[in-house]
């Protein structure tokens, strides 16, 4: 919700500088193609940072470590960092969307309807989502990466015999007979 509240809160503090100025309206300036790929540009981004969202959650589905598990099941922060991953991806789909909907709206020359203004909307939300997946993804590869090191120290005991040493395949090790 904040990042919402943010992303509303600085395109309409944008808005308001163009009207009261009568410029610095960036997504205007330009003929109606180059807005057009502009947007469908920003879908296409948001759709790959999907994708690596998608990698992220699988990351941190998969650390299986004592501190990821913790976080995972802990009462308040567990639900938290769920919610984080559902707002960020959800919030590509709605950058993505928003895009979409503003090549569909953005019928003119001069956009006098203001499409791309959902558009701003839409760069500024994934710009704010963006650096909460940054933020997110480095607490992920932080707590798997100590998981790892606090794995590797107790594996340090005594090293496994190497090939020749005398143990053999069959030595009741399996458990075949």
């Amino acid at each position: 919700m904040t990042d919402w509240l943010l992303a509303l809160l600085v395109t309409g503090i944008h808005l308001s500088a163009v009207q009261i100025t009568g410029s610095g309206d960036v997504l205007a300036w330009p003929d109606r193609e180059q807005r057009i790929a502009a947007y469908t540009a920003t879908a296409t981004v948001a759709a790959v940072i999907g994708s690596f969202i998608t990698a992220a959650v699988t990351l941190y589905a998969a650390s299986t470590g004592q501190r990821m598990r913790a976080l995972r099941t802990h009462p308040v922060q567990g639900p938290q960092f769920r919610r984080n991953w559902m707002s960020i991806l959800s919030a590509t789909l709605v950058t993505s969307g928003l895009c979409l909907l503003s090549i569909i709206l953005d019928t003119t020359e001069r956009d006098p309807g203001g499409a791309h203004w959902l558009a701003e909307v839409a760069v500024t939300l994934g710009a704010v989502r963006a650096a909460r997946l940054v933020w997110l993804f480095g607490r992920v590869i932080a707590g798997g990466d100590i998981d790892l090191a606090d794995g590797a120290a107790s594996l340090s005991g005594p090293t496994p015999t190497s090939p020749g040493s005398g143990v053999t395949a069959g030595s009741g090790q399996s458990g075949s007979t």
